[in-house]
């Protein structure tokens, strides 16, 4: 097998079936990506997929397109199919595939309900439904909901094994840089989810984000992670645009070579680490959801186990503790992989030398934005607001990019909105107290909380420090036009009353002696639930506030009518 190149080869103007063939001719041999031969199990140990066979598979796949289902009337992406499967190699093959026969496919999380599946396929008019062969309940319900023609897909074995003759495509960038390349959606936290569609110039501005120069002083987090000596595990699903990033846009763009878990079971630090025996050579980087993230610096055996073989890890979509971060960052570098579906990964820059070094390690909780990015930062809140665990400096800014000139590198968020000159993130940030131009990720816009004084409040820091209570299960703080602020914690079966008290230690002591009098929690308003469900999750995992609030509307009404009554001397 040929060695690596060094630099990669690079794919400007390029519509990415032509880069696959491309690499597949000139590289042929060389390992796109790997996955355990077994769906479930590491017992078979990995496969490689070279670039040969990831081409082959692309192909494979579009001739399957056109002799099961037809070309579509219009070859410019109109038509729209829909897939939900295992979370193995399919989905980039299946990108790529559609593509070349001239639609687009969605890919949303089989986590949503029947009725919110059904309502975003409908806004892209998805009638096509690829199922693989054995399909997810959540298909058929979709099916019953929306008129829709299922088909069976190939075993992904049989596409990447089947010889297949090259599937004719010749369209080019400058005339089809504003097709369809992928269909996502929005994590639908406040409401249903929307879909985004990524084109071929959305694509290639991530590209060209991957490749920016660094200032003097400065390493890129691409050109620190990424590359064509770099292996990459994801245990980030398809659905989550990270998903794709690590199984398309970083093999195709920058050489890394991609690994992934068993494509059947629920992945884990504890599943990545037990895969690192089988993985076919030395993994550099783990990617990770935060609940991941946060298993792992609980877990000392766990983390001793995987930083003595990895030497990165970077999590993506949402925020960690602090506890958990500095635990693991004293094992092994650890990054926040800032992003979103929209704008994909953002550029940011570390300060070049050794992890340890000074200014380095201690700030693994900050990032600085590329100036490129053109990212400006808006004050939205006094300093009181931002909550327990936070210091008496420090403000809440909403994240806003500018658009850059025309001339400049182009930002991906502005071939999803075409028109705009500006795009609000809904991301809060607060500056680090002494070294400026450093910026801490706080949470979101849309879980602030505005009581019926007016006074606005971030839930964030209360429950971060809420949910690491023992036998705590899940925290949701709650207040919006309230008279102050109420928590919804879930706890272990039958420990509620044991737990409860636990609970309302820290806050007394830690909570409401750092948060605002007008977010303190009253000791009504600790309401603890045992067992049932868990909170309802967007594909990131993060909780859907509106949604768990309605559940439990009753439970929390309650409680505000006996702090009310007691306030009135009613008892």
């Amino acid at each position: 097998m040929s060695a690596r190149p060094t630099p990669w080869p690079r794919a400007d103007k390029e519509l990415l079936p032509h880069t696959v063939e491309k690499l597949a001719s000139q590289f042929p041999d060389l390992t796109y990506a790997e996955y355990p031969r077994n769906p479930t199990s590491f017992e078979d140990g990995y496969r490689t997929v070279t670039y040969r066979e990831f081409n082959n598979a692309v192909n494979g796949f579009a001739w399957w397109i056109e002799k099961t289902i037809g070309r579509p009337k219009l070859d410019g992406g109109e038509e729209t199919m829909v897939y939900m499967g295992p979370n193995d190699l399919r989905y980039p093959i299946f990108v790529l595939g559609s593509v070349k026969v001239g639609y687009k496919t969605l890919f949303p999380t089989p986590r949503y309900g029947a009725e919110a599946l059904a309502t975003l396929i409908g806004r892209v008019d998805g009638t096509i439904m690829l199922a693989p062969s054995s399909p997810l309940p959540i298909i058929q319900e979709v099916a019953q909901k929306r008129p829709m023609k299922v088909y069976t897909v190939p075993s992904l074995e049989t596409l990447l094994d089947t010889p297949s003759s090259p599937y004719p495509y010749t369209k080019t960038f400058s005339a089809s840089k504003d097709d369809p390349l992928i269909v996502l959606h929005t994590s639908g936290t406040t409401g249903s989810p929307k879909p985004i569609i990524w084109t071929h110039d959305w694509a290639q501005s991530i590209n060209e984000g991957f490749h920016l120069p660094s200032p003097p002083g400065y390493q890129s987090m691409e050109g620190l992670l990424l590359g064509s000596k770099t292996r990459l595990l994801t245990l980030m699903p398809h659905f989550h645009a990270s998903g794709f990033m690590g199984s398309l846009f970083m093999p195709l763009y920058t050489g890394t070579t991609t690994t992934l878990p068993p494509a059947s079971i629920l992945p884990s630090t504890a599943i990545a680490a037990a895969a690192l025996p089988h993985i076919p050579g030395p993994v550099d980087i783990i990617a990770s959801p935060p609940p991941y993230i946060e298993e792992l610096g609980a877990n000392p055996a766990l983390l001793t186990q995987i930083s003595s073989k990895i030497k990165s890890a970077m999590w993506v979509g949402g925020d960690i503790s602090v506890t958990t971060g500095s635990t693991i960052s004293a094992k092994m570098q650890l990054f926040d992989d800032l992003g979103s579906t929209e704008m994909g990964l953002w550029p940011i820059l570390r300060p070049e030398g050794a992890w340890n070094a000074k200014g380095v390690q201690e700030f693994w909780h900050y990032f600085r934005p590329h100036p490129a990015l053109g990212l400006e930062f808006e004050a939205v809140s006094s300093a009181s607001s931002v909550g327990a665990s936070s210091k008496p400096d420090e403000e809440l800014y909403e994240g806003v990019i500018i658009r850059n000139r025309d001339s400049e590198w182009q930002q991906p968020i502005f071939k999803v909105f075409t028109q705009a000159k500006e795009f609000r993130t809904g991301d809060l940030f607060t500056e680090h107290p002494s070294e400026k131009g450093l910026w801490k990720h706080y949470g979101r816009a849309d879980d602030l909380l505005v009581f019926a004084t007016g006074e606005k409040f971030h839930p964030g820091g209360v429950e971060r420090r809420v949910g690491r209570v023992e036998g705590v299960k899940e925290v949701l703080m709650v207040g919006t036009r309230r008279i102050g602020g109420a928590l919804i914690v879930k706890v272990e079966e039958g420990k509620g009353r044991v737990v409860k008290e636990r609970i309302w230690k820290v806050v007394e002591e830690e909570v409401n002696s750092t948060v605002p009098v007008y977010a303190r929690i009253e000791r009504e308003l600790l309401v603890v639930l045992e067992g049932g469900r868990p909170f309802e999750k967007t594909p990131k995992g993060s909780v859907k506030r509106r949604v768990v609030e309605e559940t439990y509307l009753e439970e929390v009404g309650k409680a505000y009518g006996q702090v009310e009554k007691r306030r009135n001397g009613e008892v």
